[in-house]
């Protein structure tokens, strides 16, 4: 028996963030695998005094061979809380399964700190090759299983179009928009359609504001042609700290595109680039300056293509096929 154990942040997760709940939900259809959730506390005086505890009662009234922690779990003490008690009470296999890789983006000392957990558990879900690469070459030795892709329970239909206009391709983009600055240097022929909170107050003519959904909600508001995939500062690369993010991580928009059967445009170096070119669920541009004559180029059947591919891949991300996978895979290891 695992049990995959979900952290709820009592200040900033009301329902639960979207990807942990995914995981949940498709995690709970394997027979041999049990979710629990644990409150983490808010205050530095209740995560001292009680974190410790909680997860004492925890293993001793679910026993398992293995737990699987969501990452990153609160803060690096309650994750060492975690390992410390599981090793002390337990002989059960610690997995992390990595939603986000701070790491990547704190200070040295943060991120030796980090790295250093990592080195107490077993195994590590991480996203994909080069997210492994990376942490082999900052001395983590646990063992890796890449994920591929995120899964996205998506109870909205498949997206469906009867019939495309190439000169009038549509892109959509959700997010956090006070981060996404590059958005305020595009200059498309196509129209693009923004989703999601803090909006500026304006934005380059041809970009929609198209307002804000839940995560459940959004995708039976994406009717557009395409999903993009950047991020960052300019429109040339997807640079700075976001930006450079997209080389090692899965962002989960990519999945809320494909479960709704629409074709991705992605950064050519993003991590999941490969992913997208060898499916052929999508486009690969160095620069947003290039989009115009790429969409321009394309013709109506080979964009048909590119969205049966989508489709394809959103099939299996409903379905949970990845988070199913890489679980499997742990107990495959052994």
């Amino acid at each position: 028996m695992q049990y995959l154990i979900s952290a709820i942040d009592p200040i900033k997760n009301s329902g639960g963030n979207k990807a942990k709940k995914d995981i949940d939900f498709f995690a709970s259809q394997l027979n041999d695998t049990g979710v629990i959730h644990v409150k983490i506390y808010y205050t530095r005086l209740q995560r001292y005094l009680l974190t410790r505890l909680s997860i004492i009662r925890l293993v001793k009234t679910h026993p398992a061979d293995r737990y699987i922690l969501q990452f990153p779990i609160s803060t690096p003490y309650v994750l060492r809380q975690f390992i410390e008690v599981i090793h002390k009470y337990t002989n059960a296999k610690i997995d992390l399964f990595i939603h986000d890789l701070p790491a990547l983006q704190l200070s040295m000392e943060d991120k030796e700190r980090e790295l250093v957990l990592f080195n107490q558990v077993d195994n590590l879900i991480v996203h994909n090759q080069a997210m492994k690469k990376w942490l082999t070459d900052n001395d983590v030795k646990t063992n890796m299983i890449e994920l591929g892709l995120f899964d996205y329970d998506n109870e909205q239909p498949m997206q469906k179009k009867q019939e495309y206009d190439p000169a009038n391709f549509t892109i959509c983009f959700p997010g956090n928009l006070a981060k996404s600055t590059f958005l305020t240097k595009v200059n498309l022929s196509y129209r693009l359609n923004i989703y999601g909170p803090n909006k500026l107050d304006s934005y380059p003519e041809g970009i929609r504001y198209c307002g804000q959904y839940t995560p459940e909600e959004l995708p039976k508001h994406l009717t557009e042609d395409f999903g993009l995939i950047w991020d960052g500062n300019s429109i040339e690369t997807c640079g700075g700290t976001f930006g450079e993010y997209l080389k090692y991580n899965n962002p989960h928009k990519t999945s809320l595109y494909l479960s709704t059967g629409i074709p991705v445009i992605i950064w050519d170096q993003a991590a999941l680039a490969p992913l997208i070119k060898e499916s052929g669920a999508g486009i690969c541009i160095s620069s947003l300056t290039e989009l115009d004559n790429v969409l321009l180029s394309l013709t109506n059947e080979q964009y048909q293509l590119m969205k049966r591919n989508a489709e394809k891949l959103g099939k299996k991300l409903r379905e949970g096929y990845y988070t199913k996978h890489a679980l499997t895979k742990l107990n495959m290891n052994e």
